[in-house]
């Protein structure tokens, strides 16, 4: 259950890690939102089925980057219904009284090669802490591929807290991995 809200918690920072590009729209078919962590020292999976963008990215201006990134917190998904459950609750994503996790891109900077640093604020169960993520930043005809990855640490958003913020059980660190497809200029 602890995994599953980490899991939720990483997949709301990679959204809101994302750079955006000029009146761009995100493609929730084709892009996608996850998370890995540890369970029993066993490595777990999850992802959100919901999340939408605000995004003015160019690559050629990076610093210009505008990016507001909202994750509803009940389409996560941990692989059981029992899981989902359990991390939807008070004690992971506590979405009956805080259903959405925001992210708030303050600065981008290119890094050479096609690569980016985007930081900002994430917002998940009351709490903001500033995240870093790296990405690659690909276009092709109208559309621009932001994806990559960044570290949580989930106890720091009280994410499985209570009975479960035994980091034996499920451990501290989430990874955020992120695919934003977005069309337009």
């Amino acid at each position: 259950m602890k995994f599953l809200t980490s899991l939720a918690l990483s997949a709301a920072v990679a959204l809101a890690m994302a750079p955006a590009q000029a009146a761009q729209t995100l493609n929730a078919a084709k892009s996608t939102l996850g998370f890995t962590f540890k369970q029993m020292n066993v490595p777990t999976e999850g992802r959100f089925k919901s999340f939408a963008a605000n995004v003015s990215f160019d690559a050629a201006k990076p610093e210009a980057t505008k990016a507001v990134f909202t994750v509803d917190l009940g389409s996560v998904d941990v692989g059981s219904a029992d899981g989902n459950t359990t991390v939807r609750g008070a004690s992971f994503f506590n979405i009956a009284s805080l259903p959405k996790a925001t992210f708030t891109a303050k600065s981008v900077k290119a890094l050479g090669g096609g690569k980016f640093e985007t930081r900002g604020t994430l917002n998940l169960k009351g709490i903001g802490r500033e995240v870093v993520s790296t990405f690659t930043a690909a276009s092709a005809g109208n559309e621009t591929t932001l994806q990559g990855s960044f570290p949580l640490n989930r106890l720091q958003f009280k994410v499985g807290d209570g009975a479960w913020d035994d980091t034996e059980a499920i451990a501290d660190l989430v990874t955020v991995k992120y695919k934003f497809v977005l069309t337009g200029k």
